[in-house]
């Protein structure tokens, strides 16, 4: 046996515990997580508050009856954890998805480093209000009750939502209630689960989903079923009869979508397929469609003959069950932005681009009758670009889908529903209180076998006219404001700002019942923005606006949520709920919302 001396035992020990520190930086060249701190602050931080005064009785029992996220419920969002490499993609991929829990206003995740040269995580949360006893009121021509909610929506400090509802809008009449868990026993998977009485029959919908995590996740699923009797309501011309006109309607849909991913971070190319089936029908309402006489929809009467003429276009039954696949190529990174569509609180803006593409193929299945379901091919693409150069954040989104049917009277392309965005936003200066946004917008459809109208007016249209006012079949909007920053009073306690906006529009009438050209419509307003409490995304506007030309000169007053915005996403209400096909729903992220 070989015999060493003593300072060459010490030297291949140095070489030896060198060799080993090499491999561990090697392994985690920017250091391993030692520790995750979670911090989830109260709903009023009134142990920091210099301004409490009177009020500080009213912060605790607040704080006493809000629900304070439990922190094993947010190391689970996280994509580190202790034992892992330190990553700062992976810290600010975590902070996003955070902001993008529905409860969760502000988050923050850092990294810090230690002296032994590990990385402790710190996080910080602060939640939105999730108890809601929340009476719901239309102040839009006058005051309106339009509901009441009840629920909680982190149940447990664990994101569960377990409430109750009852919502009168229009021609909605909803009475039910909802359970929904972002963590079904521990995993990823989101549960939604939601039955109700409408106006003219039963209502559920159930789903899971497991959707890609980030920009890191590899797979997602969705398996949903859908199942209503609901109304479509159709706005008749002003100055007539009446007002509206409801249409009742069935609908019987579900899904199994499978999809995943490969690439990195950046370059992303999503590939999927599954199985869908969508069932439309109007027979079943032998007493068919109602009117309305000055919005009164809760004394509906049976229309006459001459209205249900000009509605059986658009009610065709239909039914089908397709394979379909799903393609999208995703080259996206995201930026945080201030004071875009908030007060004061960060936003998540999407940068770069991404095309995605759906194909459906009908096919016969569980011995359906093929004489009585459509053979089509269904096909939708929609393409998103995003750019922040400087003090500004540009975004377009494209979207056209329809269904080719096969045979039949019916040959050729069918429900084609169509819209693009062009959103912009500019501030002069990092510390300017003003920021100036701006939105070009246009929707459309062509050959719509199924309920189908839009309207100009509205939170979402020229302002100045309701949302009734004005339908037709393709829309083209354009809005203007200057969104402007007060101050944060009592130490944070709630944000205050104002806008000044212009909107010019017009609609044709596009071949749908009740539709008239407008011309070219004008309206311009101010109004007070609120965010309650302090850095929530969440504003509240109340507007006053006023049309600018046309028949109709009085103002409308009007509380709603910001609706325009990225935040919000820039898919059309209104086009959402004639949309026929919900292939892969939910499967592909959409760049356009932002948080």
């Amino acid at each position: 046996m070989a015999v060493y001396p003593l300072h060459t035992l010490t030297l291949l020990a140095l070489l030896g515990t060198t060799s080993v520190t090499a491999l561990a930086g090697q392994a985690c060249p920017q250091g391993e997580v030692s520790a995750v701190l979670v911090t989830a602050h109260s709903y009023f931080e009134t142990a920091d508050s210099t301004d409490a005064g009177a009020l500080t009785w009213f912060y605790d029992i607040a704080n006493r009856v809000h629900a304070d996220t439990n922190e094993d419920f947010l190391r689970a969002e996280l994509l580190l954890g202790v034992g892992d490499c330190y990553d700062p993609f992976l810290i600010e991929e975590s902070e996003r998805l955070l902001r993008q829990l529905g409860f969760i206003d502000r988050a923050e995740v850092t990294g810090v480093d230690q002296p032994d040269g590990s990385v402790q995580i710190l996080v910080e949360t602060w939640n939105s209000w999730t108890l809601q006893f929340e009476p719901r009121f239309r102040f839009v021509e006058g005051f309106e009750f339009a509901g009441l909610d009840v629920s909680e929506r982190n149940l447990l400090g664990r994101g569960i939502v377990l409430g109750g509802f009852y919502r009168q809008n229009r021609e909605l009449l909803n009475v039910g209630g909802r359970f929904e868990t972002p963590h079904l026993l521990g995993t990823r998977w989101d549960t939604r689960l939601q039955a109700s009485r409408t106006r003219v029959g039963n209502a559920f919908q159930q789903g899971f989903f497991y959707p890609f995590v980030g920009e890191v996740g590899r797979r997602a699923a969705v398996q949903s079923f859908v199942q209503l009797k609901n109304q479509f309501s159709y706005s008749l011309p002003a100055g007539g009869t009446y007002s509206h006109v409801v249409q009742p309607y069935g609908q019987r849909t579900g899904q199994i979508t499978v999809a995943g991913r490969i690439g990195r971070p950046g370059r992303l190319t999503i590939f999927g397929g599954g199985l869908s089936r969508e069932e439309w029908d109007y027979p079943k309402f032998p007493d068919g469609a109602e009117v309305v006489r000055n919005e009164d929809f809760g004394n509906a009467e049976p229309a006459p003959q001459e209205i249900t003429d000009i509605l059986a276009p658009q009610l065709r039954d239909y039914s089908t069950t397709r394979v379909n696949l799903i393609l999208a190529q995703r080259h996206l990174s995201f930026e945080q932005r201030e004071r875009l569509d908030a007060l004061t609180g960060v936003q998540d803006v999407a940068i770069g681009g991404e095309l995605a593409l759906v194909l459906g193929r009908s096919i016969p299945f569980l011995g359906s009758n093929a004489a009585n379901e459509d053979s089509d091919f269904f096909a939708r693409v929609r393409l998103f670009g995003g750019l922040a150069p400087g003090n500004w954040v540009l975004a377009s989104a494209v979207s056209v889908e329809g269904r080719k049917i096969f045979g039949g009277v019916e040959n050729g392309w069918k429900d084609v529903l169509a819209e693009f965005d062009i959103y912009s936003y500019w501030r002069p200066s990092e510390t300017s209180r003003h920021t100036l946004f701006a939105r070009f917008s246009g929707t459309g459809g062509w050959s719509v076998t199924g309920p189908f109208q839009l309207t100009l007016g509205g939170a979402s249209g020229l302002r100045g006219y309701s949302v009734d006012d004005h339908p037709g079949g393709k829309r083209l909007i354009a809005n203007l404001e200057d969104r402007i920053y007060f101050a944060s009073p009592r130490d944070g306690f709630i944000d205050l700002g104002m806008t000044v906006f212009v909107d010019v529009g017009s609609i044709w009438e596009g071949g749908v019942p009740f539709g008239a050209d407008s011309g070219t419509l004008a309206t311009a307003g101010a109004g007070l923005r609120i965010g309650f409490p302090g850095g929530t995304p969440r504003v509240t506007r109340i507007d006053v606006a006023f049309p600018l030309n046309g028949s109709d000169r009085a103002p409308t007053f009007r509380i709603s949520a910001e609706l325009l915005g990225l935040r919000r996403g820039v898919e059309d209400r209104q086009l959402r709920r004639s949309r026929r096909a919900g292939v892969g729903g939910g499967i592909i992220p959409d760049p356009s919302v932002g948080r």
